[in-house]
């Protein structure tokens, strides 16, 4: 993890140091594999860091299905170093609480208020690296964005809120069972897009393709894959 003000998933490039594009999800996790290596006391080796679809590094299953929806999308990434380009040096994945859990259950609920409580690292990114566009996966880190308890701080680092978040749903015509949506809102001159959580229970990748969002966005990001 790169020695900043909150644990950064990926390798520093001058294109996501700066107006790049942000992988936020909710915390850092704790697998089984951790857990035993914790039990048998062997020391957590750092994994080396690069952009973040090196298939060679970060093969975690939130990883892997991020990308997958993403070039659900019609984006195509880089999976070795020799083959990267800005588009791929662009993205930077983080969490928004620097803590290791299960679930969001597994050591006290994670909810709005726990997200607001410790808000002063993502926040910190946010003034750091002023992403272009952010992807939130979990509804719930888009509504702490929002809470009047740091919007003014959040306004003050990314610019004027554009209004709430506008809700869009899947136009797959086989789609059954559990509505999920894609939020969108602007910050400034930043995008934001909200997705569920990979882990969520019921949702399909083809439910996700369907769930396209807003063409400028889409815009936004064509620019550095060019």
């Amino acid at each position: 993890m790169s020695k900043q003000s909150h644990p950064i998933l990926t390798k520093d490039f001058p294109e996501n140091l700066n107006g790049g594009f942000m992988i936020c999800g909710i915390n850092f996790g704790w697998s089984r594999e951790d857990e035993m290596r914790e039990t048998r006391g062997e020391p957590e080796i750092p994994e080396p860091l690069s952009f973040f679809s090196d298939k060679s590094v970060n093969n975690t299953k939130f990883r892997n299905r991020v990308l997958k929806w993403l070039s659900s999308w019609g984006f195509s990434f880089a999976e070795a170093p020799d083959q990267a380009k800005a588009f791929d040096r662009s993205f930077f994945q983080t969490n928004w609480l620097d803590s290791q859990t299960r679930s969001i259950n597994s050591d006290g609920p994670i909810n709005i208020n726990v997200l607001v409580e410790h808000s002063s690292g993502i926040l910190n990114v946010l003034k750091e690296r002023k992403p272009s566009v952010i992807f939130f996966f979990s509804h719930m880190l888009i509504e702490a964005l929002n809470d009047i308890r740091i919007r003014n701080e959040v306004e003050s680092i990314l610019g004027e809120r554009s209004g709430n978040a506008k809700a869009h749903f899947s136009i797959a015509s086989n789609s059954v069972g559990k509505k999920f949506k894609l939020m969108h809102q602007k910050y400034g001159e930043t995008q934001i897009i909200s997705l569920p959580h990979p882990s969520a229970r019921g949702i399909s990748d083809d439910y996700i393709a369907a769930l396209k969002p807003p063409i400028h966005v889409i815009h936004k990001l064509i620019e550095r894959s060019i």
